[in-house]
């Protein structure tokens, strides 16, 4: 026995998941409607009711073939057809009354073929809409699911960072409350600034306080660039006279290795005086490490070596520079040769320049010794503090206080986490479905568009043709009178 035939299809519904198939027989209807359609009623409709984040996604019209088909149907072409007929008799002419007669049963066959034509576009709209109507409610579905999702996810999120954000307001004030009764700063931020601050409190009362470290003033930052720069002009100083006693030609690359091995000797003998220095104030309080007079004894014979050799190759220099400047001016003519005299000195007078390198020769060896030892003093007193920190933690008499200041810590790096799944927050799902639901709209655009088209210009065709067997008839009826060459 064959099935109810297909009369039409209509889907609508928020997602047009709700699908409506019309068949000849009102039981099969029923039947296939109360199938397809959703249990409102469920957990579901219920959850979507309450949830205030819901997408607000819009509601399209149902889709029926008569609306993509704005043509008469073939029953009103009948009944105009057949009114037409009738009318044949009234013709007194018998053959303008058998040529319409013809003409009427052609155009019946016309009006027939239309019928067929517009039943067979009828079906075939239905399908084409009940299979394209399948990807479309898939793609919005699962486009509605994604956005429930999304919405669930960040209402989750929204309603535990409240909370997060709660908790973290109630662990500051625990957290303040818990400072000031020990005396420590409100700005404390965790537990190892507030055992800090309790060390440096027990090391006060005991009488030996730790220094904080000195506040560098913009004086002070110039006199520490003048003292790196000492070093390194001390080596150009140093590297000139190397060129002037190794390269008497006056080569370039010679003078390069020259001024490089100046400055590289004397910033490395103070940086040797520098790590002397610290090494001797900190040895006391190290093991393993020589004993202070050791590394003194150190610093003695580098600063004599620097001495020595810095003494040596600028009165070198100058030797050579005097010898030159002497040369020259002999050779213009602006002085006597002075060779022969009895009275010349054997030495040149420019203790001064030799004096002026020397002191600041001293004067660096000074500030690396200085700043070796000040280097010293701050790792001791780091290490004295951490020392009074570890004993003030294996006491265990402020646990609850260092859990109270870690705590905020702890409770805000929890909140930053609070985020939805990455695949969740990703557009790219958006953009697929996007993608699918124009797909399949396009599909169905495409397909009506060339079926309406088509239905109607076959509608207009024989309208048209009605139109004029219909003139064709009156002109029969009433034909013209003719009139003779007198009227």
């Amino acid at each position: 026995m064959p099935g109810p035939v297909l009369e039409g299809v209509n889907i609508g519904g928020p997602d047009l998941s709700d699908v409506t198939l019309r068949f000849s027989e009102r039981e099969f209807l029923e039947a296939q409607a109360a199938s397809q359609l959703p249990d409102s009623s469920g957990p579901s409709a219920g959850a979507q009711a309450s949830n205030e984040y819901e997408a607000a996604l819009p509601r399209p019209d149902p889709l029926g073939a008569e609306q993509f088909m704005p043509v008469l149907a073939p029953d009103h072409f009948g009944t105009l057809l057949g009114d037409l007929t009738r009318q044949l008799p009234l013709i007194p002419d018998d053959a303008a009354r058998a040529h319409l007669t013809m003409r009427g049963r052609l155009l019946a066959l016309n009006v027939e073929q239309y019928r067929v034509n517009y039943s067979v576009t009828h079906q075939t709209l239905n399908r084409i809409l009940a299979e394209t109507g399948v990807g479309v409610r898939d793609a919005w579905t699962r486009q509605q699911d994604h956005l429930r999702f999304m919405n669930a996810a960040s209402s989750g999120v929204e309603h535990e960072y409240v909370q997060a954000t709660r908790q973290i307001e109630q662990a500051r004030s625990a957290r303040f409350d818990a400072l000031s009764r020990y005396g420590a700063t409100p700005e404390t931020q965790n537990a190892e600034g507030f055992y800090q601050q309790l060390a440096l409190t027990e090391l006060a009362s005991e009488g030996t306080p730790i220094r904080p470290p000195e506040q560098k003033s913009g004086s002070k930052r110039l006199f520490n660039a003048f003292a790196v720069f000492s070093k390194f002009f001390v080596g150009l100083i140093s590297g000139v006279s190397i060129n002037l006693l190794f390269n008497p030609e006056s080569r370039l690359y010679l003078t390069l290795i020259a001024l490089s091995a100046g400055v590289m000797f004397s910033v490395l003998l103070l940086w040797l005086v520098d790590e002397l220095s610290y090494r001797a104030k900190v040895a006391p309080y190290t093991g393993q490490m020589a004993r202070p007079w050791g590394y003194v004894l150190g610093i003695v014979v580098v600063s004599l070596i620097y001495f020595g050799v810095e003494g040596f190759l600028n009165w070198d220099g100058i030797l050579r520079v005097t010898q030159e400047i002497a040369a020259n001016a002999a050779q213009q003519g602006q002085l006597t040769d002075l060779s022969t005299a009895s009275d010349t000195p054997a030495a040149p007078q420019h203790w001064s320049l030799l004096a002026f390198t020397l002191g600041l020769v001293s004067m660096a060896v000074g500030a690396a010794i200085i700043q070796g030892r000040e280097r010293a003093r701050t790792v001791l007193e780091r290490e004295r503090l951490a020392a009074r920190v570890a004993r003030i933690k294996l006491g265990g008499q402020y646990v609850d206080v260092a859990r109270a200041a870690d705590q905020v810590t702890y409770l805000e790096d929890q909140r930053d986490r609070l985020a939805p799944p990455r695949d969740v927050t990703s557009p790219d799902h958006a953009h697929l479905n996007e993608r699918v639901l124009g797909h399949w709209e396009q599909e169905r655009d495409t397909q009506v568009g060339q079926l309406s088209s088509a239905i109607m210009r076959e509608a207009g065709q024989l309208q048209q043709t009605l139109e004029a067997y219909a003139g064709q008839l009156l002109e029969a009826q009433y034909p013209r009178p003719k009139r003779g060459l007198f009227g």
